[in-house]
């Protein structure tokens, strides 16, 4: 069994627990989902909200996308476990690398080892 994470989730789940880096945006994410999860965390956290499964999935709905129930048990165990250390203290790097990516710059495959 792997225990490497993408990092595309290592960001999210961070985002999804305030502990995400400046500089993120939504189109950093090639998953869908990730990049709806992230849409709706901001527009939660800019309205003083509380980022939660139903919140994310009631703005979600509001927008006209489509809330799979896989997706949901995912968003439910994401959010109710915090990210590890390693997560958390990578963060920024793995944030840095989603950026570097969209851009087109090289990125190394050491930063996305989680």
């Amino acid at each position: 069994m792997c225990n490497a994470l993408s990092p595309e989730k290592a960001v999210i789940w961070s985002v999804l627990h305030g502990q995400a880096s400046a500089g993120v945006r939504a189109d950093d994410f090639t998953h869908p989902t990730y990049r709806h999860w992230f849409e709706a965390s901001q527009s939660l956290k800019e309205s003083d909200k509380v980022v939660s499964v139903r919140e994310i999935t009631a703005f979600m709905t509001a927008r006209g996308y489509e809330v799979r129930d896989a997706d949901v048990r995912a968003l439910k165990r994401l959010l109710r476990v915090r990210p590890p250390m390693r997560i958390v203290g990578n963060a920024q790097i793995l944030s840095q690398a989603l950026a570097d990516r969209r851009s087109g710059r090289r990125v190394h495959i050491e930063r996305l080892i989680n």
